[in-house]
């Protein structure tokens, strides 16, 4: 019995083949999307989720309370307290990663820029690795000492063997391999390549103090493994005790610690660098879905469409005997012969399309994650609800027909209702399309706005270039080196870009006798060529010399000073600042324009810029063209590493160009607007597809009212509009309901940026003028084809 159905339903594709080419078009350009964010969901939320006891380890992170902010990482002295005062803590783990290490063999030309995590021989009861040589009793016990996984030691020494061989860093110290890992999987958030004893930083720097409690860095973060059946709420509340005893009571206003579960981290910052957007991956899952449902609505609207064709049908299989579950099962088997043959294109367009996702979203995805066992499930699981979306409909419907109606010639008639129901579908369809196209266009327009932002300083033709040493004798050097190349304008050293993620916030005091105005200042450390090199605007007083070390001296800008209660720059020349609630303070000697410090994502945020060498960590070297070409870039390239090598021998050297670093803060936004733009283009190429299917059929349905109209004298323009009027009402209903969503959907959005675009009301009758003009073409193709068909044979065709 089922063969005969499946027999019948492959005659009844076959007899319509263009509908049935549609619907499996359609379907399967759904089912692919579908199946393309399903990978990418299903790889996001796969981190960390094989570690053993991985529910009961958490990582400490530091609360802001004034800032309102949560930082991942928290104070060096935290591990010890842990150790010494909370006893429920099984395992405590530190670890400090620094990034921009040369690591090299001794005597060997072979040099690396590598990410080092400083840790100890907990880190091995923590994570699940697997060793290849040593053990975890001994590795990280002693100072100077380094674990390294195996492909790092085929990379520096082309063979596993290499216990106890000597890796050099920074050209100071020399590590013992004590052993060798096999490599972290690709989901993991923990994907160190190089371990080195946290302790070796006590001998490289013998004033160091690994129990601080007076700052933090997001780069040392504490994890801990509580004991069985511990709550992480009761451990929480007792951070207060750690706060008072380590910080003093005060500190209970300012500061407080948190516990975040393992599962978490993987969606905030972590040493991996590799994190995911929990706001993304709703919005794919949910694009997923509208664009799997849309093709679905193609399947309903022409087989309904279609059921004026099928009545006698119905009637005729009714009238000899044939029941209602029987009918149902007939169509339910048309539906499911048309997903199979659009699972089988899906899988297609999946393998082709996987690698681009990949490439967009910088996520590690083949063809093995397609033909894994739970994607594989999933595709079934796909087929069969995509089965019953697009079938169930159809089926009840067409099977409810009885069979004295569904025989008489005035069925036409009848299907009045189902018209209704197929406006209704369209119409959801355009409605859902639209607001896809109105938030690519948005974003596009954000992203736009990002790029020719006046950032307040010159971000064109700066190359970036780590320092490994900012001894002043040595950037004297580099400086005299550098500017007497030809290409070069400027050279400024400082702690990092002149608008950069990661900064340093200090908090500092305005005292006007008993009254004191606190200030959380972003510090920047530039030398005296800071503004000339990026192109920031003094607008008061007198620029920065680099021998203003000793005195403090600093420019601050214009949100700093309006902080003052200020707002002539020029009476903010020589007013004094202290450091928060020290008795070091700073004279302000001059007045900068606001220039960016952070992305557009953050208000611009009260700015010093102060001149402090130790803290000089990178070179920004201006071209003298504010244009360059290829050529002439990669000519100054050449000079200035020949330059920085022979000042830094034995370093690598590694460059960079501000704009793209910049461009860097934005990526999130810009995966998005790819991801929507695709989105966007399905979902319109699925309505695109239905509308042609129904615009064919009513083409053929009017056949002989056509005929009719053009022996009265109608033109080829009268029938082209009488057959197009009925669609662009619905397109114009589904603008009217896209509109407000959609604007009420990218006003949310772009409450994430501090500085925005603003949405106008012409950007949306922009998208709906494009919608129109494309639904019109579909349906104009089909409206004027049948307009050209001679009366003649229209009226012999009935």
């Amino acid at each position: 019995m089922i063969q005969n159905y499946f027999k019948i339903a492959f005659r009844s594709l076959a007899k319509s083949k263009g509908y049935s080419f549609i619907n499996i078009i359609g379907l399967a350009a759904g089912m692919a999307c579908t199946v393309l964010i399903f990978m990418v969901v299903r790889h996001e939320t796969s981190y960390d989720k094989t570690l053993a006891d991985g529910d009961r380890i958490y990582r400490v992170e530091t609360e802001n309370i004034k800032e309102k902010y949560t930082y991942p990482g928290t104070y060096t002295g935290m591990a010890q307290a842990l150790r010494t005062d909370f006893p429920e803590a099984e395992l405590v783990t530190p670890m400090l990663q620094t990034h921009g290490s040369t690591l090299a063999i001794p005597n060997a030309d072979k040099r690396f820029r590598e990410s080092v995590v400083f840790t100890d021989s907990n880190i091995f009861k923590l994570l699940d690795y697997q060793w290849i040589a040593g053990s975890a009793e001994r590795a990280l016990v002693q100072p100077n000492t380094m674990v390294i996984t195996k492909s790092y030691a085929l990379k520096y020494f082309g063979t596993e063997d290499v216990l106890g061989e000597t890796i050099r860093i920074d050209n100071k110290q020399d590590l013992e391999i004590t052993g060798v890992l096999e490599d972290q999987p690709v989901t993991t958030s923990f994907p160190f390549k190089m371990l080195v004893a946290i302790s070796t930083l006590k001998t490289s720097n013998p004033d160091l103090d690994l129990n601080r409690w007076n700052g933090w860095s997001d780069n040392y973060q504490v994890f801990v493994r509580m004991k069985n059946g511990v709550s992480p709420g009761e451990i929480a509340k007792r951070f207060d005790s750690i706060v008072v005893k380590y910080m003093g009571k005060e500190a209970l206003s300012e500061k407080r610690f948190k516990l975040n579960a393992l599962s978490e981290i993987h969606y905030s910052s972590n040493l991996s660098g590799r994190t995911a957007n929990v706001g993304l991956l709703k919005t794919l899952s949910f694009i997923g879905l509208l664009v799997l449902v849309i093709a679905c609505f193609n399947f309903i609207n022409l087989s309904t469409a279609q059921a004026l064709k099928r009545a006698r049908e119905v009637g005729i299989r009714k009238a000899i005997g044939s029941n209602r579950q029987s009918l149902i099962l007939q169509f339910l088997a048309e539906a499911a012969l048309v997903t199979f043959f659009a699972l089988l294109l899906a899988s297609l367009v999946s393998m082709l399309a996987i690698q681009p996702v990949a490439d967009t979203l910088s996520i590690p995805l083949s063809l093995s994650d397609l033909l894994n066992l739970q994607t594989l499930l999933f595709m079934v699981g796909l087929s069969i609800l995509t089965t019953l979306l697009a079938g169930l409909y159809p089926a009840f419907r067409l099977s409810a027909m009885s069979p004295i109606w569904a025989m008489k010639k005035s069925v036409v008639i009848r299907g009045n209702q189902w018209f209704s129901t197929r406006q209704g579908l369209v119409v959801a369809q355009f409605t859902v399309s639209l607001i896809l196209i109105s938030s690519a266009f948005l974003i596009k327009k954000q992203l736009n706005f990002f790029r020719n932002a006046d950032l307040g300083f010159d971000k064109s033709a700066i190359i970036t270039v780590g320092l490994p040493e900012n001894r002043p004798e040595k950037l004297q050097a580099l400086r005299n080196r550098l500017t007497s190349i030809a290409q070069i304008q400027d050279v400024s050293f400082s702690m990092n870009s002149v608008s950069s993620e990661s900064n340093w916030m200090q908090g500092m005091e305005y005292r006007q006798g008993p009254s004191v105005t606190q200030i959380k200042t972003q510090m920047k450390m530039g030398d005296s060529h800071y503004l000339s090199t990026y192109g920031i605007q003094l607008l008061a007083g007198n620029a920065l010399q680099d021998s203003d070390t000793a005195n403090f001296k600093v420019l601050a800008n214009e949100v700093f000073i309006n902080r003052l209660g200020i707002s002539r720059p020029l009476d903010a020349l020589g007013v004094i600042v202290y450091y928060g609630d020290s008795k070091q303070f700073a004279t302000i000697v001059g007045v900068v324009k606001n220039f960016h410090v952070n992305s557009l994502h953050q208000k611009i945020d009260p700015t010093l810029v102060q001149v402090v060498p130790n803290n000089f960590y990178q070179a920004g070297i201006k071209l003298k063209s504010p244009q360059p070409d290829r050529e002439s870039i990669k000519a100054a390239i050449t000079q200035v590493e020949k330059g920085w090598t022979a000042i830094f021998p034995g370093h690598v050297f590694e460059y960079g160009f501000l704009d793209e670093t910049l461009a860097q803060a934005y990526q999130s936004e810009a995966r998005t607007g790819k991801l929507i733009e695709a989105s966007t283009f399905m979902a319109v190429l699925i309505a695109c597809l239905g509308l042609f299917g129904l615009a064919t059929f009513t083409a053929e349905q009017r056949t002989k009212e056509i005929g009719v109209r053009k022996v009265l004298g109608a033109s080829v323009a009268n029938i082209t509009a009488l057959l197009s009027k009925d669609f662009l009402k619905l397109i114009l209903i589904a603008i009217i309901i896209a509109s407000p969503i959609a604007w009420y959907i990218m006003n949310q959005w772009l409450q994430n940026f501090e500085f925005k675009i603003k949405i106008q009301w012409w950007m949306f009758a922009l998208t709906g003028l494009l919608m129109t003009l494309i639904s019109m073409l579909t349906v104009g193709f089909q409206s004027i084809k049948a307009a050209l068909l001679n009366p003649v044979k229209s009226l012999r065709s009935e």
